[in-house]
């Protein structure tokens, strides 16, 4: 009987799915801390998706999760893809095909995200010492600087960066717990060490 009064109060079923798509979208917006005015943005973006008749063949869920996703590039917001998808219980490849459509139609001013952005964030969630942290920084920028990070994962590499300075500066830093914090492989951590030993001093 409640979910035929619901039914009821919006007209059409574009409206319904219009409605759950803003909930979610801000549901996933408030449990990441974002502004209002980033949210309203995403929103607002959900709004021209469906316009668009993106959600056609594609989960409300996983839309509303790339527009708040691209929100984020858009504005320089440091945010892990996986991050958003698990808040809105999507399976990640979901919400990376929504993004590329997003894209794709409606042209994002998306903002390139380095790994020597991400550095400062992982650092954080490791508690790791300023001095750990400047030298990821250094390591990052100098792989950036000879075109090495063209493709990878900015996170991952971040990740490795981290793991590197610890290394150096004798503070145990496993490849796990930097693996975990920038949600990749230690596998991936590895590879991307390797190329800064190999590369950078």
């Amino acid at each position: 009987m409640r979910r035929e009064q619901s039914r009821g109060r919006f007209q059409s079923k574009a409206e319904r799915n219009l409605a759950h798509g803003l909930g979610e979208v801000r549901r996933i917006a408030s449990a990441l801390e974002l502004s209002e005015s980033v949210r309203d943005q995403a929103c607002q973006l959900f709004r021209s998706a469906q316009n668009e008749d993106l959600l056609r063949g594609r989960s409300i869920e996983a839309i509303a999760a790339a527009s708040v996703y691209g929100v984020c590039r858009c504005n320089g917001l440091l945010r892990l893809l996986s991050e958003i998808s698990k808040l809105a219980r999507v399976v990640e490849s979901r919400t990376i095909n929504a993004y590329k459509t997003l894209n794709e139609a409606i042209g994002l001013p998306a903002k390139p995200v380095s790994p020597s952005m991400f550095v400062p964030r992982l650092a954080s969630d490791l508690e790791c010492p300023d001095k750990i942290r400047q030298r990821a920084r250094t390591l990052a920028e100098q792989a950036e600087e000879r075109g090495l990070t063209t493709g990878v994962h900015p996170a991952g590499f971040a990740a490795a960066c981290l793991y590197k300075a610890g290394t150096e500066q004798g503070q145990g830093v496993t490849q796990r717990d930097v693996a975990a914090s920038g949600n990749v492989t230690p596998t991936t951590v590895r590879g991307h060490h390797e190329t800064l030993e190999e590369q950078i001093a």
